[in-house]
């Protein structure tokens, strides 16, 4: 549920500036490519519904397991930083750190800066690095309101 409240806020129906929809903000490429690849979106048709809460959740869960699985270093922090940034930018950084210590692959990160309309600077190394804590933090929210 924090991976869920950190991409959309829980709002079904958003689109993000940068084309991501939905509950788990699937840009359109990852998303038809979890639909072609997982047997268990199929129940949902042939085309990705990003928007349709019950496929969000499910491929959002689907692509962490295959996140995880895949990253070069082992941890949720890894398979939540590709979710978010990308596994291509994420193993570059680890090979060029050498390590699977995350601040030595912090270092790493070398991405876009983009002015928001609002004028505002959008530092996509920050976004990436903190989306892990963000989600994890969200994550103890819910479990503690859960007891």
């Amino acid at each position: 549920m924090g991976q869920v409240d950190q991409e959309s806020r829980c709002r079904e129906g958003i689109t993000a500036f940068d084309g991501g929809m939905g509950l788990g903000q699937f840009m359109p490429d990852t998303a038809a490519w979890m639909q072609a690849r997982e047997a268990a979106l199929k129940e949902f048709g042939i085309d990705p519904q990003p928007y349709n809460p019950r496929w969000a959740i499910r491929a959002l869960i689907l692509y962490d397991r295959y996140l995880y699985k895949e990253a070069p270093c082992e941890g949720w922090y890894f398979a939540f930083r590709a979710y978010n940034g990308g596994m291509g930018n994420l193993s570059k950084e680890i090979r060029l750190a050498n390590s699977c210590i995350e601040k030595d692959i912090e270092r790493r990160c070398k991405r876009r800066v983009l002015r928001l309309k609002s004028g505002a600077l959008l530092d996509m190394c920050k976004v990436n690095i903190e989306y892990p804590y963000l989600i994890f933090q969200k994550a103890e929210k819910y479990k503690r309101g859960m007891n």
